[in-house]
């Protein structure tokens, strides 16, 4: 934080001013400006911090080998905390060592980038370097397809179908989007019909 001193020469101003008003120029009173670095403020040790969300959950994206894996902090009292993932897979984005400087009741954010798919913890050490918290956490691989599957039934005809479909994730933009589904029914007493489709979008 800065603050500006100002100091006005009073004695000098009268003087200048007189002889400005002889002369008809305008003289401006002296002015000093001071820089004031403010002191940091006082931190305590913390006995906990709370991590959320409750689950730590990321996902590589296609085309992709890292991830993101975010999540945020709160401590009731101005503290310092150190974050060290146990796995060298997860790297800390932000001060060497892990620090983190947290304000009373406001959420702070940390990001981590994971440089591969794994699951493992962060634990928290406080200033006293005692353990006061750990984050279990997942990051899932790059999805290759999306499944899904549905049960109908219909209480007017007894009839019951189930549906099941495929589809490779496209790897870009442009790529073609292709996909498979399988249809069964059965009508009572001995009916039983079905369809198989394939498709592609472009």
């Amino acid at each position: 934080m800065r603050r500006i001193k100002v100091a006005l020469a009073l004695l000098g101003a009268a003087v200048a001013g007189a002889s400005a008003a002889q002369t008809g120029a305008l003289v401006a009173p002296a002015v000093t400006v001071q820089q004031v670095t403010a002191a940091p403020a006082p931190t305590e040790v913390a006995r906990q911090v709370l991590i959320q969300p409750s689950r730590l959950e990321a996902a590589v994206a296609p085309g992709y080998t890292t991830a993101l894996l975010s999540f945020t902090l709160l401590s009731e009292v101005p503290t310092e905390v150190y974050l060290r993932p146990a796995d060298p897979r997860l790297v800390f984005r932000g001060p060497p060592g892990g620090k983190v400087i947290l304000t009373p009741y406001t959420l702070h954010s940390v990001s981590f980038l994971a440089l591969s798919a794994h699951s493992g913890a962060v634990d928290i050490f406080n200033a006293a370097g005692q353990r006061i918290a750990q984050a279990p956490y997942t990051v899932f691989p790059a999805k290759t397809v999306n499944q899904a599957a549905a049960l109908n039934f219909s209480p007017l005809t007894g009839r019951t179908s189930v549906a099941y479909s495929v589809a490779p994730v496209p790897q870009g933009l442009r790529a073609p989007a292709l996909s498979a589904n399988v249809n069964l029914g059965y009508t009572p007493p001995d009916r039983v019909d079905g369809t198989v489709s394939l498709s592609v979008r472009w």
